[in-house]
């Protein structure tokens, strides 16, 4: 008999005295009572359990302190990388002097520059032509020295071979031992020589003998005496200057190899002027040439010489490349009318010169060694494209 208060309902003590009333289980009981399927799955050895975090940092002390180390030591090679970059970026004095940094890229895209404290063998642009006697090679190179920034000298006597045998006695004397790494003791003592460091030397040669006019010198020589007041520097470089010469002797005896060509002495153009463009002048006309030698120097010239010469030539172009060495025809460029012209503004082009034209040729050595002192012009925006 269930005694119902004053307080309570008839309904709630229907629901209390009732056997199929559903009572809401209190938490107290729950955690005290397990059902029957519960307990199978703690009973289970297959039952997996989440382990509590302070069971972990109860039991794994180490692996904490190995996560700590483990983090600082990455954002402390993080840190020093990225001081590293910062510094190499924009700290001049980070900057190494043994590089291959080219600085004529517009000249010499395909230069081999192996730079060092002693020489920059890219830093001048050289324009060298190379010909046979009587083809022209006096009228192609007094053409060339119109363009802006460009001053050729004439001939000089073969002086080039000299540069040659100084590269050829430090490369073929073993006792010098000129590529050892680790330098030389002894006799034959010195330190290691960078790479490329002769070139400079042997370019000195050929510009020394092809300097610009007095006035320019004086002038060169105030500007640099200001600038080392101001900043230390002495440099009195012709960065924006092209150099070059010509030479009738590159397919003389002295150049030719054991195999009798000329590519090695090409190869030795190619690495100590590796900021040189070639222009490689022949005449196909042999019979006019022969006797335009005749006519000149009283002498014979054998025609089929000649043509050896200029097949020598023709390899040295082949061998060079098209993006360093132009092959031109005196019996091309010398005809008249626009088809001459034409040949030489290509040249101009291809050497990288815009807005230039020739509209007329000059005539050197005409009479033997005459001088055309007809004014030639290629345009008030004549320009090369890199500077």
């Amino acid at each position: 008999m269930v005694q119902i208060s004053a307080s309570t309902s008839p309904f709630e003590a229907h629901k209390k005295s009732s056997p199929y009333s559903l009572r809401r289980p209190s938490f107290s009981s729950n955690q005290e009572s397990t059902s029957p399927f519960e307990a199978r799955k703690l009973s289970s050895p297959y039952s997996l359990r989440r382990p509590s975090f302070s069971s972990i940092q109860e039991s794994s002390p180490k692996y904490n302190t190995y996560c700590f180390f483990l983090i600082c030591a990455f954002f402390f090679l993080v840190q020093t990388q990225a001081f590293q970059l910062i510094q190499q970026i924009w700290s001049p004095s980070f900057y190494s002097p043994f590089h291959r940094d080219n600085a004529n890229q517009n000249w010499c895209p395909n230069a081999t520059c192996h730079n060092s404290p002693l020489c920059e063998p890219c830093r001048q642009k050289f324009l060298i032509v190379l010909a046979t006697g009587r083809s022209g090679s006096t009228t192609l190179t007094n053409m060339l020295d119109l363009l802006p920034n460009v001053r050729m000298a004439g001939e000089n006597h073969g002086h080039l071979i000299y540069g040659l045998w100084a590269a050829e006695n430090l490369e073929e004397t073993y006792e010098f031992q000129y590529h050892h790494t680790d330098g030389v003791v002894g006799a034959w003592k010195h330190h290691p020589i960078p790479k490329q460091a002769v070139a400079c030397p042997i370019q000195k040669m050929l510009e020394v003998i092809n300097p610009p006019p007095m006035e320019v010198l004086l002038s060169r020589e105030r500007e640099m005496k200001v600038k080392a007041n101001r900043d230390g520097s002495s440099s009195g470089e012709e960065k924006d200057s092209i150099l070059g010469f010509k030479t009738v002797r590159f397919h003389g005896p002295d150049f030719l190899s054991e195999k009798g060509d000329l590519i090695p002495a090409a190869d030795f153009l190619l690495e100590h002027f590796p900021c040189a463009r070639f222009v490689i002048n022949i005449r196909g006309d042999v019979e006019k040439q022969v006797k335009s030698w005749e006519a000149a120097f009283e002498t014979e010239l054998d025609g089929d010489e000649v043509r050896h010469y200029n097949r020598l030539l023709v390899d040295v172009a082949s061998h060079m490349g098209q993006d360093r060495a132009r092959l031109v025809d005196m019996s091309e460029w010398i005809e008249k009318g626009s088809s001459g012209m034409r040949v030489l503004n290509e040249l101009i082009e291809w050497l990288g010169f815009i807005d230039c034209r020739y509209e007329s040729l000059l005539h050197s050595n005409r009479d033997g060694y005459g001088v055309d002192r007809q004014e030639v012009t290629l345009g008030k925006n004549c320009r090369y494209q890199g500077n």
